[in-house]
């Protein structure tokens, strides 16, 4: 104890208060545990482990956030506990009181949990708007005369507690630090609680997507800190979307969707799905997200200067859809839209980085059997697509920076030359069939081309040229040039591996840019929607094909399950790009600024005054309103534009996962 008695007393008193928090927090961790267990016999041990491990981490946070503004303000003379009495009575009262409110919360989570499930988090204010019932509820339900009594005289022991341990720690010192000694310690100390906080070892500071490892939801529940969550969802408390709407709309939904037993009262948009036809074997998928690769851009696609002659060439080899948008940018959106099969219009911020709505229903896992991988030059925690990834894909490998053998070029990471490179050594090992995303991120700024880039040259090109093909400066026509030539080297590595020709290859971008230079989809906002989709499979057709169907992100699960023939439950809005339907049911939802409806004739814009404008957008004069001359077509893609908003909204939040059998015929 000789030691301990010579640190600084606020460092000593931390440490015991730090050590005291800590420790009913991990008491509440295994009544949590012990209370429902039950729910998840099947979760692994190593599982359980991690998730005590990482809610040890948020218990620290938690401890660390409460000391903090005493340690802070108690330099302050009147509020010195080193030296005044008065101040140590005022932040015994002070913890106490946060004590009785922490205690308090953790009741409630015990039971909002054993009631609905669910971790504490900021919705349960809803469930208190009519104050009356929700007392109710509470006195008809729980021991609530008992629960106060314990609650008084848990908050009194730990007010005696802090009182003989922490604060006998003030009286007692040993001999003092010599002073660069003690300016040393206290420097220590200082990082060691900015740590603390942070919560890991890397870019990204400890987050609740974290928490989310596994698909198992009681493991994730045992990881959470309930008063962390509960803040940490404070911004999504109110769900956006309007039930009455939805219901009105249902009827336009299940017809579009194909529903298989329409129910407006019970909302159901479930449909299993039994693809007529069935490519040989068991193909491996590989979708490959090519980072701000606008359509604009694209030499396929009409650009002059020809930067993505790689792309282009796969592009006519392929089954290409040419009139293909993104709902809204940035790439977190199109990474949820994609995988889950639902225009992420979530607000403030990306459905990612929402708790409220971390598991969600994906075709991914239709893929019985498949090995499931993530590869991302950077880290998962970005965008906590971590949690939404791991919690939902069962099985899912994630292969990130520090996996890999290169360093990081950038702040995106390591280069996406390094990561197709790292990826193929991966796939060229798989003894199963498999399923992997390329997430690519070198399109970006500061646009960073590695010093070992396999022979790419940069060149140079006149600015005028630049700016008539939308380019905003060289680095982005190099950046974008560097891009494809990633993926050509992928592709010629590639094709020397057996999963080749059993794989099929789809690409596409997660969102657009604005173009430089005065084009009509520029001034519809179409250039940041736009972008190229593409599906590749040498191995099990030899001939390229140009779709230009109306379609978007939601779309691309459905149809490469379609085309491998797998029978699948789909539960949103996606759908199979190859089954013939009516042009008018050909779509795609955008929604930033400005929101719209496309379909392979017209595009409905909404201007943020609900103002609604016509566009035959394809035709020789895409910039002329056409509402007068249309006002039925008008009304009825304004109604299935608000449909599918609305309905998106809602499917945000009930689209739990599910594997139902396939129904009888």
């Amino acid at each position: 104890m000789k030691p301990f008695r010579r640190l600084p007393r606020r460092i000593r008193f931390g440490l015991v208060v730090v050590g005291l928090n800590v420790l009913i927090f991990t008491l509440f961790r295994f009544i949590f545990w012990a209370l429902f267990r039950s729910t998840a016999p099947e979760a692994p041990g190593s599982d359980l482990l991690w998730a005590l491990y990482l809610g040890l981490k948020f218990d620290l946070r938690l401890s660390l956030l409460i000391c903090l503004p005493v340690l802070a303000l108690s330099w302050i003379p009147g509020l010195n506990f080193v030296r005044s009495s008065i101040a140590k009575w005022i932040w015994l009262v002070y913890f106490v009181a946060v004590a009785a409110f922490l205690i308090l919360t953790y009741f409630v989570d015990l039971a909002h949990y054993d009631y609905l499930h669910d971790r504490l988090n900021a919705s349960a204010i809803d469930h208190i708007l009519s104050p009356m019932i929700a007392l109710q509820l509470i006195w008809e339900t729980y021991p609530v005369i008992p629960g106060i009594l314990v609650l008084v005289l848990l908050s009194i022991g730990y007010g005696w507690v802090l009182n003989r341990f922490a604060y006998r720690e003030l009286k007692e010192a040993g001999p003092p630090l010599t002073t660069w000694l003690k300016v040393a310690t206290v420097g220590v100390a200082l990082i060691l609680y900015g740590f603390g906080i942070y919560g890991k070892w890397s870019r990204y500071p400890l987050r609740w997507s974290e928490a989310y490892f596994s698909t198992n939801p009681f493991v994730s529940a045992l990881a959470l800190n309930p008063v962390l969550f509960f803040f940490d969802t404070r911004e999504y408390k109110t769900a956006p979307f309007d039930e009455e709407v939805v219901k009105k709309h249902y009827g336009l939904m299940a017809d579009l969707l194909g529903v298989d037993n329409p129910d407006p009262a019970k909302l159901n948009f479930s449909r299993y799905l039994r693809p007529k036809e069935k490519l040989p074997g068991r193909p491996n998928i590989v979708v490959i997200l090519l980072e701000s690769f606008a359509g604009f851009k694209v030499g396929a696609l009409g650009n002059a200067l020809d930067p993505t002659p790689h792309f282009d060439s796969i592009a006519r080899n392929s089954l290409f859809f040419t009139n293909f948008f993104v709902t809204r940018p940035p790439t977190a959106r199109a990474v949820f839209t994609a995988m889950f099969g639902i225009p992420d219009i979530n607000s403030p911020h990306s459905a990612s980085r929402n708790p409220l709505i971390v598991r969600q229903h994906t075709l991914v896992n239709a893929l019985e059997g498949y090995r499931k991988m993530y590869f991302l030059g950077g880290s998962a925690n970005w965008g906590n697509i971590r949690g939404i990834l791991a919690h939902n894909i069962a099985g899912l490998q994630i292969y990130e920076e520090g996996d890999f053998s290169y360093s990081p070029d950038d702040v995106w990471g390591i280069s996406d030359l390094h990561l197709f490179e790292e990826t193929n050594q991966v796939l060229r090992l798989q003894d199963k069939p498999f399923f992997a995303l390329i997430h690519t991120a070198g399109n970006h700024r500061p646009y960073t081309i590695p010093k070992d880039k396999r022979g790419f040259e940069e060149v140079e090109v006149d600015e005028v040229k630049l700016k008539e093909n939308g380019f905003e400066s060289l680095k982005s026509y190099n950046g974008i040039r560097f891009l494809d030539y990633c993926l050509g080297h992928f592709f010629r590595l590639a094709s020397k591996e057996d999963y080749f020709k059993r794989t099929i290859f789809c690409m596409y971008a997660d969102h657009g840019t604005v173009a430089t230079q005065e084009i009509p989809w520029d001034k519809l906002t179409l250039t940041c929607h736009h972008v190229p989709f593409a599906i590749y499979a040498p191995g099990y057709f030899s001939e390229g094909r140009t779709i230009d169907t109306t379609a978007s992100l939601v779309d691309v699960l459905p149809t490469v399950l379609g085309l491998i023939g797998i029978p699948h439950l789909n539960k949103t809005l996606g759908r199979d790009l190859l089954v013939a339907r009516p042009k008018d049911k050909h779509i795609a939802l955008i929604d930033s600024i400005y929101t719209g409806l496309l379909n392979d004739e017209f595009f409905l814009l909404i201007d943020p005054g609900e103002v609604e404008r016509l566009y035959r957008y394809r035709s020789d004069s895409p910039l002329e309103d056409v509402r007068d001359q249309y006002p039925e077509r008008t009304a009825e893609m304004a109604q299935l534009c608000q449909a599918i908003r609305e309905t998106s909204k809602y499917l945000l939040y009930h689209n739990p996962p599910a594997n139902l059998p396939a129904p009888s015929e």
